[in-house]
């Protein structure tokens, strides 16, 4: 049997939270939508490999405390895109706002290169 190929990677996933459709709610009063659907299709961002490290969760959230303000606008965006409304950020309120899970192994199921949108 052929093993799919490893990416040097590790994952988050960024799951929403009532704080963030109680905000959706409170900016944008046409907002119809419930915290299920909010958590459905949640967005996954490739963090740094941390192979090498003795724990590696420990690695990703130390990443996470130095990028979450990039991951928390890049949430925000895809619902509301005005800036002015945003929160002030702070690495407390991200994890109030989000559920994150780490994995760890990320295998390669397609035989193609990934491309990435570079804008």
């Amino acid at each position: 049997m052929d093993q799919f190929p490893l990416v040097y990677r590790c994952a988050v996933i960024v799951k929403p939270k009532q704080p963030l459709l109680d905000w959706l709610n409170k900016i944008e009063l046409s907002v119809h939508t419930s915290l299920e659907e909010l958590q459905k299709d949640c967005h996954v961002y490739l963090v740094p490999d941390y192979e090498e490290v003795d724990v590696i969760e420990t690695a990703i959230e130390k990443y996470l405390k130095l990028n979450y303000s990039d991951i928390f606008i890049n949430e925000l965006t895809a619902w509301y895109t005005d800036e002015r409304k945003f929160p002030k950020f702070s690495y407390i309120l991200f994890l109030e706002w989000f559920d994150i899970s780490m994995n760890t192994m990320i295998f390669d199921t397609v035989d193609m290169p990934i491309e990435k949108d570079e804008e």
